[in-house]
């Protein structure tokens, strides 16, 4: 994707360019194609921890990452609300990098402290939520950089700040697991990653919009995190829907029943890179667009989108019955039954991203999608409850997909009665597949010139 300067004399924001959104197809095409190296990263991360960490440290290790993102949630969606301030031209883009600051070093400490006082009810696995917690202000930050990046337009910057989260985890981790380390030690050391990673992403943002400033007025502060407190229950049903089952199978079953499962929902991620790329190309359109287009764009995202999970469940499922207990090592053989278990709440995730989208900055009325994502989530934990002690990791997994599946239907039908979009208006055909057959055809026709 290109962009063009188009300077703002006088302005806070000068110098900040535009882009110009690719179709569909193309944004697709061209985010994933950035994240071959993420993927690769993603899966030597899996193997280098599964093997090195064995079934019970790759649960520890699961846990820990889940903590980070259960820290990370109460304050996620600010960037959401940043967003919706640059697309309503009632905040630059300096005064929101500068807010960013504030909020993640302040709503990170405040998160940070609730996660220490809460550890010790963990007992032996106190570490696992309350070392993670003291990175949180970084974590927020760098969601809130890469935020900022993705309202402006430039995909090319999200996905290099994406690319950098896949691949800085696994550099650091690494070398401690190979040098015998313990698993507390190294999974300390992995957490660095996140503050180098904030670190680092400060610097081209600085470049690119100016220095931060720090806006004075309460007002801006009050209406940012009010409303992205608000859209943090959207974040609660994307991150415990499938890890719901980490919390139960912590609870009634053991360490390497939650780092066996915990190797599946990592493939689901793998089968999920084409539909967060799609979401990534049509982010600033659904959002700025008037809402009968917006409206439109969505739909025709949700048919890409369902179209490529299910294009790369075909082609990954398989592959992991042939290669996934022999890459892994022992422990692992249970993981290729877990994922075609949880391929249900894969396709549901796929339809459902781009409403987010819709729901969170084009409405701007996300109390709208409270009662969705309460009801998906209730349905999982009280799915978990009753099957995870009984069938371990199939339960949980069985729990995910069901709740998926609550998760996509409560949430069409919210859509539906805003748009009058129709069921069948969703089901890919046709046009979704001319349109990749067109766009390669493209391509290699301008390669061969």
């Amino acid at each position: 994707m290109s962009g063009r300067r188009v300077p703002r004399p006088g302005t806070a924001d000068e110098g900040v360019a535009e882009f110009e959104p690719p179709s569909i197809a193309s944004g697709g095409l061209q985010a994933l194609l950035f994240r071959v190296t993420e993927l690769v990263s993603l899966v030597a991360m899996v193997i280098v921890t599964a093997r090195l960490l064995g079934p019970s440290g790759r649960g520890l290790y699961a846990l820990a990452s889940l903590s980070i993102g259960l820290c990370q949630i109460p304050f996620s969606s600010v960037w959401v609300a940043n967003a919706v301030e640059l697309a309503r031209k009632r905040a630059t883009p300096r005064e929101l990098f500068g807010l960013s600051i504030v909020v993640a070093v302040c709503g990170g400490t405040l998160t940070c402290l609730v996660a220490l006082a809460i550890s010790p009810l963990l007992g032996d696995r106190w570490w696992v939520l309350a070392l993670p917690s003291l990175v949180t202000p970084f974590v927020l930050l760098r969601s809130y950089q890469e935020g900022l990046w993705t309202a402006l337009g430039h995909v090319r910057a999200v996905n290099v700040l994406r690319l950098g989260r896949a691949t800085l985890p696994f550099l650091f981790i690494t070398p401690p697991l190979l040098a015998g380390a313990t698993t507390r030690t190294s999974i300390v050391i992995w957490e660095l990653a996140f503050v180098a990673l904030a670190i680092t992403a400060y610097f081209p943002l600085r470049a690119f919009v100016g220095g931060p400033i720090v806006p004075r007025g309460r007002r801006l502060y009050r209406r940012v995190v009010t409303y992205g407190l608000t859209l943090s229950s959207f974040r609660v049903v994307q991150l415990l829907n499938e890890r719901i089952g980490l919390i139960a199978l912590a609870a009634f079953s053991t360490n390497a029943a939650v780092g066996v499962f915990s190797i599946a929902i990592a493939a689901t991620d793998v089968l999920l890179l084409s539909t967060e790329a799609l979401a990534l190309s049509t982010f600033r359109r659904i959002g700025s667009e008037a809402r009968e287009a917006s409206a439109a764009l969505t739909v025709r995202t949700i048919r890409h989108c369902v179209l490529l999970a299910a294009v790369a469940s075909v082609l990954v499922t398989p592959l992991a019955y042939l290669t996934l207990p022999w890459v892994l090592g022992p422990g692992y053989g249970e993981v290729p039954l877990l994922l075609l278990l949880l391929l249900p709440n894969v396709m549901c995730v796929a339809a459902i991203t781009p409403l987010y989208t819709f729901f969170q900055v084009q409405t701007e009325k996300p109390v709208a999608m409270l009662g969705v994502t309460g009801s998906a989530l209730v349905a999982s934990a009280a799915l978990n409850v009753a099957l995870a002690p009984e069938w371990g990791e199939k339960g949980a997994a069985v729990a995910a997909s069901l709740g998926g599946i609550v998760a996509a239907v409560v949430a069409f039908r919210a859509f539906a009665v805003g748009t009058q979009t129709r069921l069948r208006e969703l089901r890919p055909g046709r046009q979704e597949v001319r349109d990749y057959v067109a766009l390669v055809t493209s391509f290699t026709g301008r390669r061969s010139r």
